[in-house]
């Protein structure tokens, strides 16, 4: 009997609505599987440096499922089965590594891993790294890098993908940039994407790449730290200035920088030494041009690393003018050349002529001028014009004092010059003499001949021979007449009578034997002798040694006429001392002491044993008087320095400070600003002058009467207002004197002196300054 309906209803429905409710569960999680597919970014390495592809549906072997392993052990096909599994879902990347194997990061934790579908075949064992070849990427290419195909790529060693959620170009240009890690790949990333989220990173990566290389060329200069290697140095600056554009806050590029500021700070300190030697070397007119171009090569290469350094910028400037004090300076001396103005072109080199060895433009023209004027010395000379040779030599060797050759004929011409001088003067000598023995004249033509210089009077010994024989005679026949008309000496007139007697004899007893003349001569000093003894007693006895000047060189003229004479050596032992006192500046030191013996005892002496002491030592041409010593009777030194003690007590820290000022050294010669004015005119005087020419050629050229005539009008007119330049040019001193004030230092000694009276608040302190000169 069929059981009943309800039975059977009651079995069936329950089962179908399990089995629909499964399939509906199954379909929903397929459906879910293709809803989140894997999407990623493969990174790897192309013809022509990193690319990417982006990819969607991404499988390995055709799966998402994937075995753990050991990267260090060997696995067969028994082991495979048994090992892990791991999926690709939710995994952030997949490299394989340059040995190979294949590494899983997932939860920030990297494993080996090994794809499914493996095959095994005769080897029994395979390492991770053999069996990762087996491994290939699958899916679909949605984009590409560019200039690469849309293609995926193979699994090779080097290659990682990176997981993500949806296509996103800019982050995988990121990671491109990344993976070539070069700056050109940075700053194309940075073209296109400056406002990304990945942008700082980017940037700092960047700035890091450009540290690294800045580092790299700094070490390099390094190695040597000189102008050598200053290429690697600039390049240095520009990568770090490049890192600091980039990450202004680059703390490592921004230490570098100072680092190379430093280094250059070195050199432009050396660099400035070498502009000071030059310097130095032009104010002391020696050889020193080198350095100017050493300290301009050296600061365009300080310059060249970084063209912003201030510090040498100012140095560049100073070198500059000082290179253009000198350029105008030798090109105005050209100028003068070319215009066969020689001795202007040298006088206008001034100071840098010093430099004629270093600086071949300088040699040129203190060459030309020499040659010019050692050539016309020379034309003179052949035609015995010494008058004229000797100055043109002397300026060549004044152009050039190191001319061995202009020194030996300038030698040779003034003893040529100086030959026939003397024998042009011996010669108008004895036609002198001549005249002289035609009119009986003995005395005038022999003293005419013997009072020539000795190099002349050598040339006329035949001629004074002749004359002596009458010579003698006549000189004490007037020396006898001048005595009986002049003596006894009543004035000036007498004195200088006899004193013309007593020559006459001296000179005719050095020419005779005759001892009769020698008595006259010795009879007649005694006379002049004692004259003068006389004379010098009158002035020595005035008042206060007045006159003691003046008869002291009294007794000097009678000592001349009688030697060792008592009287005259009484008198001068007797005013010897007040002599000194009126011969020199005469300074009496007196120092009184008004205080208490027991507290400075013998103090004021010491003072002015100090003062007088170093008086005496200063090289002044000074006689310090002590008081009491040395002093003649009634005498009194011309300045009396006098000085009060008030209050003597030791001090032991006197306050000392060294002070500068200035005082006037000596005169030098500098360019007259009025004839620099006056030259400027006329040469633009000489110009005008030149540019009239022309134009008078040129009317001439066109046959035009009217040019001709205006031209010539013109020139006539240049020509005069260029020879008044002229002439005022002349008038005018080229150059004038200028003091040279030098610096000095002196120290300042304060002592402080201080009463000691009841209440402090009534103290008045004294104060004594004191200056030495050091």
């Amino acid at each position: 009997m069929p059981p009943p309906p309800v039975a059977r209803s009651t079995f069936y429905f329950p089962a179908i609505r399990i089995l629909a409710a499964g399939l509906l569960a199954l379909f929903s999680l397929s459906l879910s599987a293709k809803e989140i597919p894997l999407n990623a970014i493969v990174l790897y390495d192309a013809a022509n440096g990193a690319a990417y592809v982006q990819m969607t549906n991404l499988t390995l072997n055709g799966k998402t499922e994937l075995r753990t392993c050991a990267a260090d052990v060997k696995i067969d096909k028994s082991a495979y089965g048994k090992l892990g599994k791991a999926q690709l879902k939710g995994a952030i990347s997949l490299e394989r590594t340059a040995e190979g194997v294949l590494i899983l990061t997932k939860d920030e934790q990297p494993f080996c891993v090994l794809p499914g579908n493996l095959r095994f075949d005769k080897k029994n064992q395979l390492a991770p790294s053999e069996l990762a070849d087996q491994a290939v990427l699958q899916g679909t290419v949605l984009a590409s890098s560019a200039g690469q195909p849309s293609e995926v790529p193979s699994l090779k060693p080097g290659v990682r993908v990176i997981f993500v959620a949806a296509l996103d170009t800019e982050l995988a240009e990121f990671l491109r940039a990344q993976r070539a890690r070069s700056t050109a790949g940075w700053r194309d990333y940075l073209s296109r994407y400056a406002s990304a989220p990945h942008a700082g990173d980017a940037r700092r990566s960047l700035a890091g790449l450009l540290d690294e290389s800045a580092e790299s060329s700094f070490a390099q200069y390094q190695k040597t730290r000189s102008p050598a290697t200053f290429a690697s140095l600039k390049q240095a600056r520009e990568l770090a200035e490049q890192a600091t554009q980039v990450v202004p806050t680059y703390a490592s590029a921004l230490k570098l920088l100072e680092k190379i500021h430093g280094e250059l700070e070195t050199f432009t300190a050396s660099d400035r030494g070498e502009l000071v030697a030059y310097r130095k070397a032009l104010a002391e007119q020696v050889p020193g041009y080198l350095h100017l171009t050493s300290a301009k090569g050296l600061n365009d290469q300080i310059i060249d690393v970084d063209a912003s350094y201030s510090p040498a910028l100012e140095l560049e400037s100073d070198i500059n003018k000082e290179q253009s004090a000198l350029e105008l300076v030798v090109e105005k001396s050209e100028n003068l050349l070319k215009v066969k103005r020689y001795d202007e072109a040298l006088l206008g080199l001034g100071a840098y002529r010093v430099f004629a060895a270093e600086m071949p433009r300088v040699d040129w023209v203190v060459r030309a001028v020499y040659s010019f004027h050692f050539s016309r010395g020379k034309e003179f000379g052949a035609q015995q014009n010494w008058d004229n040779a000797v100055p043109e030599f002397r300026k060549a060797l004044e152009s050039r004092p190191d001319s061995q050759e202009a020194r030996a004929a300038l030698s040779d011409s003034e003893i040529q010059l100086t030959n026939t001088h003397n024998r042009q003067s011996a010669d108008r000598a004895v036609e002198e003499s001549k005249t002289y023995s035609e009119r009986k004249q003995y005395i005038e033509a022999y003293e005419v001949l013997a009072n020539l210089p000795e190099a002349q009077r050598a040339l006329v010994m035949e001629q004074i021979e002749a004359l002596k024989d009458n010579y003698v005679p006549a000189a004490v026949q007037r020396a006898q007449t001048l005595q009986e008309v002049h003596v006894p000496i009543r004035g000036r007139a007498d004195e200088d009578a006899v004193r013309e007697a007593y020559r006459l004899l001296a000179r005719a007893a050095s020419l005779s034997d005759d001892h009769a003349i020698r008595l006259k001569r010795d009879l007649l000093s005694d006379k002049i002798s004692s004259y003068y003894v006389v004379q010098a007693k009158r002035y020595l006895e005035k008042p206060m040694a007045s006159g003691v000047g003046l008869g002291w060189c009294y007794l000097g003229e009678a000592q001349r006429y009688k030697q060792n004479l008592d009287t005259v050596k009484d008198e001068m032992t007797r005013y010897e001392s007040a002599y000194q006192l009126r011969a020199k500046v005469s300074i009496g030191v007196i120092i009184r002491d008004q205080t208490s013996r027991r507290e400075s005892v013998g103090f004021a002496d010491q003072l002015a044993d100090a003062i007088s002491t170093d008086l005496e030592r200063s090289g002044l041409l000074v006689k310090v008087v002590r008081q009491g010593v040395g002093v003649a009777p009634n005498v009194e030194p011309i300045f009396l320095l006098v000085g009060e003690i008030n209050q003597h007590r030791t001090i032991k820290n006197p306050s000392l400070e060294t002070l500068q000022s200035k005082y006037r050294a000596g005169i030098r010669e500098v360019k007259n600003e009025a004839w620099l004015k006056a030259n400027r005119e006329y040469e633009s005087a000489q110009q005008d002058l030149n540019a009239a020419q022309h134009l008078v050629e040129q009317a001439a050229g066109q046959h035009n009467k009217k040019k001709i005539a205006a031209a010539r009008d013109a020139l006539a007119a240049a020509q005069k207002k260029a020879a008044d330049l002229r002439t005022t040019l002349d008038a005018i001193d080229q150059t004038r004197a200028q003091d040279v004030i030098e610096p000095y230092n002196y120290t300042k000694t304060t002592i402080v002196i201080s009463s000691n009276p009841p209440h402090p608040s009534s103290r008045k302190p004294t104060r004594f300054t004191t200056f030495w000169r050091t």
